[in-house]
């Protein structure tokens, strides 16, 4: 069993974050693919509202990663029978690949969906869809019927397609039972959603000082002139991102370490840092470059 070295770490704006064994630890995969645990040192820290948990390199944050969902997963199926988990894009798919190979995941009762998609064809090299199903979903037996595409006759070209994409993956969330996708207050209650954050500090394709930062309905919203091509997407609405019952956000290398420290040490709701809105039960597996600057 692994355990966790405490340590004491203060961040401007943050209470003292005080560290302990969590229960991630406790349900990583006892018989590692990988390099001995006995160098591990894996750091937990937690305060409010994140749980953050540092890792060596890379390849452990994505059994980690995989640890956490497949325990999202056992819950939500005991629970309903079903299990609902969003994606993003960008270099969180690289760890995606944790998930391959655990015969004991029930993947007959997953239901995956993206929290931002690019409006492109499936087969893009621009598409979230298409990343996912390279990295992890073409390997593993959930039914076609419960990867939730966007549907791509729609978005043969990007230009004009996002209001028309946006407007249908809305509808068709909205017509999935409560068994799949539970709602309350008029929000759907995704069980986990896998989360990535740009330089920038965007999250899905919610980006920094944008008018749909504010924007609290429908579910799912277009944006037509993203600072980063292409240009039109369809991205979950800020509320609907609180909503879910679990987020992670994973950071991994150097390049994602400043903006982590940026995100985790603010004090929340900074319209410059979209990743800052995020609320509630918030994990963070991260390597030890990715951590580097807390």
């Amino acid at each position: 069993e692994m355990s966790a070295q405490a340590v004491r770490i203060a961040l401007p704006g943050k209470v003292d974050l005080s560290t302990r064994a969590t229960s991630l630890l406790q349900c990583r995969n006892p018989k590692p693919s990988h390099a001995s645990s006995n160098r591990r040192s894996t750091i937990a820290m937690a305060n409010a509202d994140n749980n953050m948990h540092i890792f060596q390199d890379q390849a452990e944050v994505a059994d980690a990663l995989a640890s956490l969902t497949m325990k999202a997963a056992e819950q939500a199926i005991e629970e309903r029978g079903s299990f609902t988990v969003a994606l993003a894009g960008g270099s969180l798919i690289k760890l995606l690949g944790g998930l391959k190979g655990k015969n004991e995941i029930d993947w007959d009762n997953w239901h995956v969906f993206w929290v931002d998609e690019r409006c492109v064809p499936h087969d893009d090299p621009e598409s979230n869809y298409g990343g996912a199903l390279q990295a992890l979903l073409s390997d593993v037996p959930i039914p076609a019927s419960q990867l939730y595409a966007i549907k791509e006759s729609l978005c043969q070209k990007n230009e004009g397609a996002a209001q028309p994409c946006a407007a249908e993956y809305d509808a068709r969330l909205k017509g999935l039972s409560s068994s799949i996708l539970p709602t309350k207050d008029g929000l759907p209650i995704f069980d986990l959603l896998l989360l990535g954050f740009g330089p920038d500090g965007h999250i899905c394709s919610l980006f920094p000082e944008h008018p749909l930062l504010k924007v609290t309905e429908p579910w799912i919203l277009p944006i037509s002139d993203s600072p980063k091509p292409p240009p039109e997407r369809i991205t979950f609405s800020m509320p609907v991102v609180n909503a879910a019952k679990k987020k992670c956000f994973t950071a991994i290398g150097e390049g994602k370490a400043e903006m982590a420290a940026t995100i985790i040490k603010s004090a929340g709701d900074d319209p410059k840092i979209p990743a800052s809105y995020v609320k509630g039960d918030v994990a963070w597996l991260m390597d030890a470059a990715g951590a580097s600057l807390l």
